[in-house]
């Protein structure tokens, strides 16, 4: 065809052509997330739709035409053209890339650093040494899919390769002695050993009179071995080299055969990798070192070569890798694999868990390897799947304080009943990656109930590449995200996700989004003026070099840091969290209590504390007021103990014979704290009655202005716990919360 086509469908010669909706040009190639026009240019023909992908027109007129939306799924997507009879007569693919990610660096880089995370594991696990590989007939593609990437970038790594070309270059060597023979008149050095050849040699030749040897002897053999010593490759090493580069050769071809080859086939690219992996060894085997190495006897995995020597080390790691990975399945990775596409969002989620697990693992002692946690050592399957919780457990012991931590993948926090149950507040909530903190001297369900456990919560969230796009920034357009609201198109979902993390999980302190970005180190937003409670992102992006990892790795730091800060504003506040809420609400208060403007804000009333004492008559009454002193006893009988509620009342109730039903007066306590005083003192300040003890509790003192509401009150004393009637009143035992004490007031009656 003439025209510029995005691609032709081959057998048929039916072209297809791709127009992007952003620029309105034609492509033959689509990006994720993007949204694509397509047109079959022939009527009789149309795409076969995939579900939130592919969606051709629902015209009758106008079936060749078409929506394509990858979404987060990369690599090839297949395109399958249909009859009008509905039957597929050909199909292609076509490339899909990752805008965000770099595919030949850093999509690699996650598949890598899977790989290898999970290689640790299998080595933990048991010695691979005596497991042969079986190729397994009963596993499907999508199977083979994992396995062939957790091969490839084991084999298809930086590492391996440049372990390979040193091998090649400076292989290890070792002196042979090798024999051949020799004309006698050609030999050189003359040993102990070819010197006995000369005199038991057969087919000899005679010595001519004039050589030097015819005194000696009159014959010589005409030919002698002699003995040379020489460098050679074909060292024990070398051949394990060579047998475990055969291994893997054949291994690849073994699932080159799993696979349909033709242009039609399911996983093209994936052909094209395994084609690629098997060039690759099939290079390195035919050089010349391995020419001159034969095949192995025995594998020596003890000789100190392979285990240290640069090059050597790393083959022999691959090798008993390759044993276990060949075996090993993913149930997760039908997220990432299936259907030979990959779901760069879902692959990001599980790079992220594996990047933070090592960051918890340096800087927590976990009870437990992960591997126990991971991987299923029967049948050796990756337990990491989306929406199943993982969770790994460990502690730290520093800072003065030993805590209790578990780090979960996808921990599902529900609604399970009213505080002060673990959970959410209203709906299930399940946050990608969850770090829970607690004090070790208490259960995890303990520390739920007291308020003591501290939970903060990550999202990777692989659509979001910039600050901007989660946070806004100062000149954030909100009529802007009305309108993107109401479209469906929200940019600040995720912002909105991390704070319903943090408000709807019960003791959450903080919830931060991961996202690969590639601005630098990122300031977390605090709630108060602490780190905790709070909000923030973090770029971390799959990089060799630099991967964003560090800032997060101190952050965690200083959360733990935090955590274990006995003097933190957070602990003062899960502290009053937990000692407001454990007991049942009291009685409302509707009767009308001081405010004092813009001056502070009153103490609540179930913390505001009435101390109550007794007066034996009017002239006690009138001291009281003269002198602005109310004394409590300190010895014997009736003394006063100092608890927290007698040191820091704020008023002060006094009631005589007659008033336990009605009456009394509220005084003011103008100091802030009581003092000690003598009967001495007492009495030098007019005490009228004898004083008994020879010390007192004194406090300051002073009638209610008018301006307080609580002025406006007779008090019954009858339905308020703590006062016992009569002289009783006299040996309070604590103070009495105000919230309490308005369950008496009566209102005074005007003149």
């Amino acid at each position: 065809m003439a025209e510029s086509l995005s691609l032709i469908f081959p057998d048929i010669d039916v072209g297809l052509k791709i127009i992007s909706s952003r620029t309105g040009e034609q492509v033959d190639v689509l990006e994720e997330n993007g949204r694509y026009e397509y047109v079959v240019l022939s009527a009789t023909y149309s795409l076969n739709k995939k579900s939130g992908i592919i969606r051709p027109s629902l015209m009758a007129d106008t079936k060749a035409r078409g929506v394509i939306e990858p979404g987060n799924y990369v690599g090839l997507l297949k395109l399958e053209l249909l009859d009008r009879d509905g039957k597929r007569v050909s199909e292609d693919h076509i490339d899909v890339r990752s805008t965000k990610l770099n595919y030949e660096d850093e999509y690699r880089s996650m598949l890598e650093d899977i790989a290898d995370r999970c290689a640790d594991f299998l080595l933990q696990l048991e010695s691979p040494v005596d497991q042969a590989f079986v190729a397994d007939d009963t596993v499907n593609e999508a199977t083979l899919a994992q396995r062939l990437y957790f091969l490839k970038s084991l084999l298809g790594g930086e590492d391996f390769q440049l372990a390979l070309q040193r091998i090649v270059h400076m292989p290890n060597t070792r002196w042979r002695e090798e024999f051949h023979f020799v004309d006698v008149r050609q030999s050189r050095r003359i040993g102990r050993y070819e010197a006995r050849q000369f005199a038991s040699g057969g087919r000899r030749m005679k010595v001519p009179d004039s050589h030097p040897l015819r005194p000696v002897m009159k014959t010589i053999p005409e030919r002698i071995e002699v003995r040379d010593k020489r460098d050679t490759v074909d060292t024990p090493e070398n051949r394990f080299v060579k047998h475990a580069l055969n291994i893997f050769l054949q291994t690849l071809e073994d699932l080159l055969e799993k696979f349909p080859t033709t242009r039609n086939s399911t996983y093209p690219g994936l052909c094209l990798e395994i084609d690629g992996l098997i060039n690759d060894l099939e290079k390195t085997i035919s050089n010349d070192v391995f020419k001159q190495v034969s095949l192995p006897e025995l594998l020596p995995l003890n000789s100190p070569v392979l285990q240290r020597k640069e090059g050597y080390r790393q083959v022999l790691r691959a090798w008993m890798l390759f044993e276990l990975a060949a075996k090993l399945s993913w149930t997760g990775g039908d997220d990432v694999y299936k259907g030979g596409k990959r779901d760069a969002a879902a692959l990001y989620e599980y790079w992220v868990f594996f990047k933070l697990l090592n960051l918890v693992a340096d800087l927590f002692e976990l009870d437990n390897p992960p591997v126990e946690d991971l991987i299923n050592d029967k049948d050796l399957v990756l337990k990491l799947k989306a929406g199943k919780q993982l969770p790994i457990k460990g502690v730290y012991a520093g800072a003065g304080r030993r805590l209790h931590i578990e780090f979960s993948y996808n921990r599902t926090f529900g609604v399970n009943g009213d505080y002060p149950a673990q959970g959410s507040w209203t709906r299930q909530m399940r946050p990608d990656y969850t770090l829970s903190l607690w004090p070790a001297e208490f259960s995890q369900d303990e520390a739920e109930e007291q308020e003591l456990i501290s939970h903060v919560h990550f999202d990777a969230k692989y659509k979001v590449d910039s600050l901007s796009k989660l946070f806004g920034g100062q000149n954030h357009n909100l009529d802007e995200e009305k309108v993107e609201q109401r479209s469906g198109n929200y940019k600040g979902a995720d912002l909105l996700k991390m704070h319903a993390y943090r408000d709807a999980i019960r003791r959450s302190a903080g919830a931060y989004v991961l996202y690969p970005g590639n601005e630098k180190e990122q300031e977390p937003f605090k709630g108060f003026h602490e780190l905790l409670p709070g909000l923030g992102a973090f770029p971390l992006r799959p990089n060799d070099s630099n991967d964003g990892s560090a800032p997060l790795a101190r952050f965690l730091k200083e959360v733990v840091a935090h955590v274990c800060n006995r003097a933190s504003q957070w602990e003062q506040h899960t502290y009053h969290t937990y000692r407001i809420h454990k007991d049942e609400p009291p009685d409302a208060v509707r009767e009308s209590l001081p405010e004092w403007g813009d001056l502070h804000r009153n103490t609540p009333a179930q913390e505001t504390y009435v101390l109550h004492g007794w007066l034996k008559g009017p002239e006690y009454r009138a001291w009281v007021e003269s002198s602005k002193l109310y004394n409590f006893r300190m010895e014997s009988r009736g003394y006063l103990r100092l608890h927290e509620s007698v040191v820091g009342a704020l008023y002060l109730l006094l009631h005589g014979d007659g008033e336990y039903q009605g009456g009394g007066r509220l005084y003011s306590i103008i100091s802030e704290g009581p003092r000690v005083f003598s009967k001495e003192t007492l009495a030098e300040k007019g005490y009228p009655g004898a004083c008994s003890q020879q010390y007192y509790l004194v406090y300051d003192v002073e009638p209610l202005d008018g301006v307080d509401p609580l002025a406006a009150y007779d008090w019954d004393l009858r339905p308020v716990d703590g006062i016992d009637s009569g002289r009783g009143a006299a040996l309070p035992k604590q103070g009495i919360p105000l919230s309490e004490l308005m369950k008496g007031a009566i209102p005074k009656k005007e003149d």
